[in-house]
């Protein structure tokens, strides 16, 4: 039921054109379900990733860090929400 299994490891990019939004709301921007599964954050900053070939290396370099759900999401800030 749900997601079929060719699209779990869909991503993709939304531009956020609000200045105060939490991570929570953000995600229920993007969809009701993903707001209500809503586990974690992933943020890192864009300038800092352009410095990895991948966004797996600046996480493996420990530049990314873990955020909850009333994270106020900044300018240059690159997320990745993590949902069940």
């Amino acid at each position: 039921p749900g997601v079929p299994a060719e699209r779990t490891q869909t991503t993709k990019m939304h531009v956020l054109r609000s200045n105060e939004i939490s991570a929570l709301d953000f995600a229920g921007k993007l969809h009701k379900e993903i707001r209500d599964g809503f586990m974690f954050a992933e943020v890192t900053n864009c300038f800092d990733l352009v410095q990895f070939e991948s966004y797996g290396e600046a996480k493996d370099a420990g530049n990314v860090r873990m955020e909850g759900k009333e994270y106020v999401i900044r300018d240059g800030d690159v997320v990745f929400i993590k949902w069940k």
